[in-house]
């Protein structure tokens, strides 16, 4: 039996399974808080609560701590989307140490990961999924595991596991799609276009899981995409909408909010692909993070193995120096036994010189300085563009009060109501105003037409009441603009 654990936020996921990958089926869940202040930001910051709390939920449920795979979502891992020409792994990996060079790498090297996603047949370049993560923090998980008995056998991230699993299941079932995945506070959407892989992000929810709010919150985040596939000149349109891990959703209402919002997308549950292996053993939905741990394993994904390789050659480099008094020593006493040998020796020596002196020729030194640096300035301007391509979208979503607001409310009224505006909260997006009408037969007609106005996005209609001081009636009517309400187009 193997385990899957994964480690956000507050709570903590388990999963355990017989099997891995496409073939795994499991067996138990559980999912259960961290103690109080032990795990921020996907970090153990309180080793001597949290170690002997995973200690006991081993224990307790006797699973075994031979077979441990470790899940982390920390904003200590930094990925990004790497399309690079097809090479060996170890190349691969200097390749992707490269696109990271502009981060402070500290005493020690940080350890690279990657998942592939995809290489275009008979073609000669690869799109890779690689995340960077500090030595350190890959030796104190393996370390604060171990002295609580528990041995793992792979340390992965959240969103290299997460794109895996989508990989292998919606992005089968459609071309451009987007899932979104809540854990607890945090939601995650991961946005696939023309069957590629594009963009991952997470985000924190402030209102209540399953809340109309909440649904508006996720519908937000759905827009923010559509525009990021718009500035970024992505073709095509949202099509599916996959949802997993919201607590008590309504899918016709979260439908009816993105229709509202010009998304016209078909939204359904998440499926991984378990549902006749687990049937109702397991909540998949509640502890998917987890099983995309199991489900999206890849070798070059397991930071505690590159971490392990990294430490190997570092080792392997410290002995050879200690070593090379003793081997320059045993070459001198070979070349001086053997006149052909040095000669040989010195034909190499001579071409190894001509080699090492075009490599360090101040031409080549320049244009690769120069390669770096570009990258470097082409990383941060797109950094930068996408910052501010998120900001206008951000503030162009709110409502502005002009005349294209005024004029329909009053048109509204013409002949039925006379209005008086009376306020504008653009962040609310609340209109207000007082209405009253004479002829009480025509208050609803005045409603109805506010109803069919494009520019509100909800129109609350509670009834009316006599006015005793000249016998008109007060029309209680609260109305919500739609998102750029009042901005031309």
């Amino acid at each position: 039996m193997s385990t899957v654990i994964y480690i956000s936020g507050k709570l903590i996921y388990l999963v355990s399974a017989r099997g891995r990958g496409a073939k795994a089926v499991p067996v138990k869940a559980y999912t259960m808080p961290a103690p109080e202040g032990s795990v921020i930001n996907g970090i153990i910051t309180d080793p001597d609560v949290f170690m002997p709390f995973i200690r006991k939920v081993f224990h307790d449920n006797k699973l075994s701590t031979a077979d441990v795979s470790l899940v982390v979502n920390s904003t200590k891992l930094v990925g990004k989307r790497i399309e690079l020409p097809k090479m060996n792994s170890s190349k691969r990996l200097e390749y992707i140490a490269r696109e990271y060079n502009e981060l402070d790498r500290g005493d020690t090297p940080p350890v690279y990961a990657y998942t592939p996603l995809y290489r275009e047949k008979g073609g000669k370049v690869e799109s890779i999924y690689a995340e960077s993560v500090e030595s350190s923090f890959v030796k104190d998980y393996m370390e604060l595991f171990a002295e609580s008995g528990i041995k793992l056998k792979g340390i992965y991230s959240s969103e290299g596991t997460m794109i895996k699993m989508v990989q292998n299941t919606a992005a089968r079932r459609s071309p451009t799609f987007v899932v979104q995945m809540a854990d607890d506070n945090m939601l995650t959407n991961v946005l696939w276009a023309n069957e590629r892989f594009c963009y991952f992000s997470c985000q924190r929810c402030f209102s209540e899981p399953g809340s109309p709010e909440y649904l508006e919150e996720c519908g937000r985040a759905l827009s923010q995409l559509t525009q990021f596939m718009k500035a970024n000149q992505i073709e095509g349109i949202i099509r599916n909408v996959y949802v997993a891990g919201i607590e008590g959703l309504d899918l016709n209402l979260y439908r009816e909010l993105l229709s509202n919002s010009h998304i016209e997308a078909a939204v359904d549950y998440f499926d991984c692909g378990l549902s006749a292996k687990v049937r109702k053993r397991v909540d998949q939905y509640s502890v998917l993070p987890a099983l995309a741990g199991l489900l999206g394993q890849e070798p070059t994904g397991d930071m505690l193995a590159a971490w392990k390789a990294q430490k190997t050659a570092r080792h392997t480099d410290t002995f050879w120096k200690k070593s090379f008094a003793l081997i320059a020593a045993v070459a001198a006493i070979m070349i001086a036994l053997t006149a052909a040998s040095i000669m040989k020796k010195n034909t190499v020596r001579d071409e190894l010189e001509a080699v090492k002196f075009y490599n360090e020729s101040p031409s080549v030194q320049l244009e690769l300085a120069e390669y770096e640096m570009t990258v470097a300035e082409v990383n941060q301007a797109s950094d930068r563009y996408a910052s501010f391509v998120n900001i206008r979208n951000a503030v162009e979503t709110y409502p502005i009060f002009n005349d294209a607001i005024r004029e329909p409310v009053e048109r509204c009224a013409l002949g039925y109501a006379e209005i008086e505006i009376v306020s504008f909260d653009a962040l609310a997006g609340a209109l207000s105003f007082t209405a009253k009408s004479e002829r009480v037969q025509d208050i609803n007609k005045f409603v109805a037409r506010l109803q069919e106005e494009e520019i509100f996005s909800s129109v609350f209609y509670s009834g009316y009441s006599l006015n005793g001081n000249d016998g008109t009636w007060n029309i209680h009517v609260t109305c919500t603009l739609a998102e750029s309400a009042g901005r031309q187009e």
